[in-house]
């Protein structure tokens, strides 16, 4: 009980923090850039709270980048969020998200990935073209 409080206390806070995620206009959504994806597998939504696995790749033209990862359910709210740097973390590997059942439902989940680059004093940000992957029941 305590546990599924806290989830849905983090999930109200996220939500807030994710309101507006990526390109919503039809010319900013065709503006996507090829620096990288982010995918997940279809997964069975266990009840409680668990670990999910995703994989993420970048490519960009510069040595130094910065990629923000939001995963949102299907009726558009928040439910997790990654942040990697090319400081501490690798341009591919595999990571995990949590979510927790009253959080979120069955359905197609969607993953943005936004990249931010930094060549000497120009800085360049752009989205990736969102995947989806789907929780199913069991």
């Amino acid at each position: 009980m305590l546990r599924t409080s806290i989830a849905r206390l983090g999930t109200a806070a996220m939500i807030t923090s994710l309101l507006v995620v990526g390109p919503t206009g039809s010319a900013e959504a065709r503006d996507f850039k090829p620096w990288g994806k982010a995918v997940s597998k279809d997964h069975v939504l266990k009840r409680g709270c668990h670990d999910y696995s995703y994989r993420y790749k970048v490519r960009v033209p510069t040595e130094e980048w910065q990629v923000e990862i939001f995963f949102i359910s299907p009726d558009g709210t928040g439910l997790a969020h990654a942040v990697f740097d090319s400081n501490a973390h690798p341009a591919k590997g595999r990571e995990k998200f949590t979510v927790c059942r009253p959080s979120t439902e069955v359905g197609k989940h969607k993953i943005k990935m936004k990249v931010t680059t930094a060549e000497g004093e120009t800085i360049r940000k752009g989205w990736v073209k969102p995947t989806r992957f789907r929780f199913t029941a069991r």
